[in-house]
């Protein structure tokens, strides 16, 4: 199983981004909160307590099922010992090659509902290791430039340009480690229009930010995005706020703005290499890097450069 996970984790040629699971409770409590596209379970797990019910309603490749004790609808996949087994729907043969069970389990994901859902709801994590690059210009100009429903600004910097009294932002961080049922409501009040974009509050101190990891902000997307207020939310991270390198997995785009000089090609090549260690070569395959434009936000020069380099 941690095999598996490893090799489509370190593909960078599959979409897929896999988790492992050593017990029942623990597959529960991941559950509770979240979504998964696919849960693929040992044949011999699924007799001792993973029985699926069949829901109303099937889609094109299985049926959605609720897993008992879960009470989520999930598509689940079998791996059985018996090679025989294998045209069955929702059955894959073990011992197969990982590419071939890599294959397999794409075969059950509908890859145009994914991209379908992540073309009007989009999250942007905007981080650099250099300074005086643009980062924050760019966030903003990304807010600036929803048209839709308009764009969130979340600044996770060690030091924000956006300041008042509430620490509005440090109280819904407490709100999301507790996956608390007013983390919308509070989001809804403190939530400062600018007119052209929205903050979402202010943060006071980025040591609150530290504590935050991938699942907080997992869940902090998921909570924004039923709420349905905004199309785009963009993250302006300091690198040193940063103390789970997977929070940068939670995004749809990660975006590196650089500077053109061979200091700065240095701090950016040490930051790829920290990724490398953290084990998150797939996310450094779908990392952009850009130059950012010395311009104001939302000004002309900012929408040419979104059009023509952002939305490629």
């Amino acid at each position: 199983m941690i095999s598996l996970m490893n090799h489509i984790n370190s593909d960078r040629e599959n979409p897929m981004f896999a988790l492992a699971f050593s017990t029942l409770e623990e597959l529960h409590e991941y559950m509770s909160g979240r979504h998964l596209d696919i849960l693929l379970v040992d044949e011999k797990v699924a007799d001792d307590g993973l029985q699926p019910q069949r829901m109303n309603g099937a889609c094109d490749t299985m049926e959605s099922q609720i897993v008992d004790g879960l009470g989520i609808p999930v598509k689940m996949l079998i791996l059985s010992r018996n090679k025989q087994n294998e045209n069955g729907k929702g059955i894959i043969f073990k011992y197969s090659r990982a590419s071939e069970l890599i294959s397999s389990i794409l075969g059950y994901i509908d890859v145009k509902e994914v991209h379908s859902n992540r073309k009007l709801f989009r999250t942007y994590g905007i981080i650099s290791p250099l300074g005086r690059c643009g980062k924050t210009t760019l966030a903003v100009s990304l807010c600036m430039n929803d048209e839709v429903r308009g764009g969130l600004y979340i600044g996770l910097e060690e030091y924000g340009s956006f300041q008042d009294d509430a620490d509005a932002l440090s109280n819904m961080i407490y709100l999301a480690k507790q996956r608390s049922c007013e983390f919308t409501e509070y989001m809804r009040k403190f939530t400062v229009n600018l007119g052209e974009y929205s903050v979402a509050g202010y943060l006071k101190s980025y040591i609150d930010a530290m504590e935050l990891d991938a699942d907080d902000v997992r869940w902090m997307i998921g909570q924004i995005r039923e709420w349905g207020r905004y199309t785009t939310v963009v993250f302006d991270i300091g690198q040193a706020v940063l103390k789970d390198l997977t929070i940068l997995t939670a995004f749809d785009e990660v975006i590196v703005p650089l500077l053109d000089d061979e200091l700065s090609f240095a701090k950016v090549k040490a930051f790829e290499e920290m990724l490398r260690r953290a084990e998150l070569g797939k996310l450094l395959c779908r990392m952009r890097k850009v130059s950012v434009p010395m311009a104001a936000p939302g000004s002309a020069q900012m929408i040419r450069f979104i059009e023509n380099e952002m939305d490629r």
